[in-house]
């Protein structure tokens, strides 16, 4: 995967005090490449999965994220279903179609994509954070 060359042990001790502290905007555009992996794997899914005479196709094209944004406990990004369908919001429909109702089956397509697109969006992680070492030479 990567891997950590240096000269003493006080080479090494910086080499891992460097990792210990990424930066918060290397962080973030971790996060950013693992949203657009998930968002994709949950487009697909709402458009292979959700299926019927009622579906307009409402919830596929309403999958979106945020960008990157702060609280005390480190960056996140919101992925979200947004707009209106039929005067219902589409968020509403994903979380019915998700989970099911009396008279609906559930039809996890959400838990499906992120099941999917874990092994990916680690991966677009990875690739973030192996460009930022190497841009600190480790």
């Amino acid at each position: 995967m990567f891997s950590i060359t240096t000269v003493g042990l006080e080479g090494l001790q910086r080499a891992l005090k460097d990792l210990e502290n990424i930066p918060v905007n290397v962080q973030k555009d971790m996060l950013d490449a693992q949203a657009d992996v998930v968002v994709e794997a949950q487009v697909y899914t709402a458009g292979t999965m959700l299926t019927g005479p009622y579906y307009a196709g409402g919830v596929a094209r309403a999958v979106t994220k945020s960008k990157p944004r702060q609280r005390k406990s480190g960056p996140y990004i919101d992925i979200t279903f947004k707009g209106l369908q039929h005067g219902t919001r589409i968020a509403e429909i994903a979380f019915i179609n998700e989970y099911g109702k009396k008279s609906q089956p559930a039809r996890p397509f959400i838990k499906k994509a992120n099941e999917m697109s874990a092994k990916a969006s680690e991966d677009a992680a990875l690739q973030v954070y192996d460009k930022w070492l190497s841009s600190k030479g480790l």
